[in-house]
């Protein structure tokens, strides 16, 4: 029921709010699921980079393939910006080279980082064709 002097609830109604303390324990528990999620989602971070690094490699092999046969000289592969901590192995060791026709000379990125899983970006020798897998 409504007072007559201030127009607020009358407490003894049973009608009030939240207490503080109530709100406290809803801030608490709604910040305690927030860091339990965020936390979940760390280890699988590294493993999306490692994807998106993997897709900046392929487009980088498929940017020097059309450029090998626009241009008509050959092209070797020059790898993207990758994360510090992020580590990239050609083979072979003196990079992939893509042809005019369309071919290339074969080989291979490996991207991974110690104790993580890994992905192989690969160029086709006869075609060209680029591929990522997951090793």
């Amino acid at each position: 029921m409504i007072s007559r002097s201030n127009g607020c609830a009358d407490p003894a109604d049973g009608e009030s709010g939240f207490t503080l303390m109530e709100m406290l324990v809803v801030i608490a528990v709604m910040a305690l699921t927030m860091l339990l999620i965020a936390n979940y989602m760390q280890p699988h971070s590294h493993w999306l980079q490692t994807q998106a690094a993997g897709r900046q490699v392929a487009e980088a092999m498929r940017d020097a393939h059309g450029q090998a046969i626009t241009q008509g000289e050959p092209v070797a592969l020059v790898l993207p910006h990758l994360p510090p901590w992020l580590h990239a192995v050609e083979a072979p060791p003196n990079g992939v080279l893509f042809n005019p026709d369309g071919s290339s000379s074969g080989g291979s990125v490996l991207l991974g980082s110690a104790g993580e899983r890994s992905l192989t970006v690969t160029a086709d020798w006869l075609t060209g064709r680029v591929q990522i897998n997951a090793n």
